[in-house]
């Protein structure tokens, strides 16, 4: 006789994950865009947002991403905002012992006053 309805039987919710490069991906009414389509350790690349949704008083959006094969750890990216109403920062994850790496995270405002569902990111890093 087996049993049902318990937590294991329950399926997992699968994440959408907006792959970041060059190409703009949109996801939550917000579009992200990344200077490079290759992330490499302690090389600069600049992450731009632009998300309508987010209230004019907010001043910064936080990055987090963590290691998906590898824990390395959380690596948070303050994201401002910019002249034109977008936000950016640049982006500059460090060394692994890996030769290629994925890093999983999201894009959420700064404040927890603002409710609003966060961008789920991913990208790939190679050395």
């Amino acid at each position: 006789m087996g049993l049902s309805g318990g937590k294991n039987d329950e399926p997992q919710k699968i994440i959408d994950y907006c792959q970041l490069s060059t190409k703009a991906c949109e996801q939550n009414h917000a579009i992200v865009t990344l200077s490079n389509d290759v992330i490499h350790p302690m090389q600069s690349a600049e992450v731009s947002v632009s998300w309508p949704d987010i209230p004019q008083n907010t001043d910064s959006l936080i990055l987090s991403l963590e290691g998906h094969e590898m824990m390395m750890g959380v690596y948070k990216l303050k994201l401002t905002r910019t002249l034109n109403g977008h936000f950016s920062g640049n982006l500059m994850l460090p060394f692994c012992t890996s030769e290629e790496m994925t890093w999983q995270g999201s894009i959420k405002p700064d404040s927890n006053s603002v409710k609003i569902e966060p961008i789920n990111v991913s990208l790939r890093m190679i050395k």
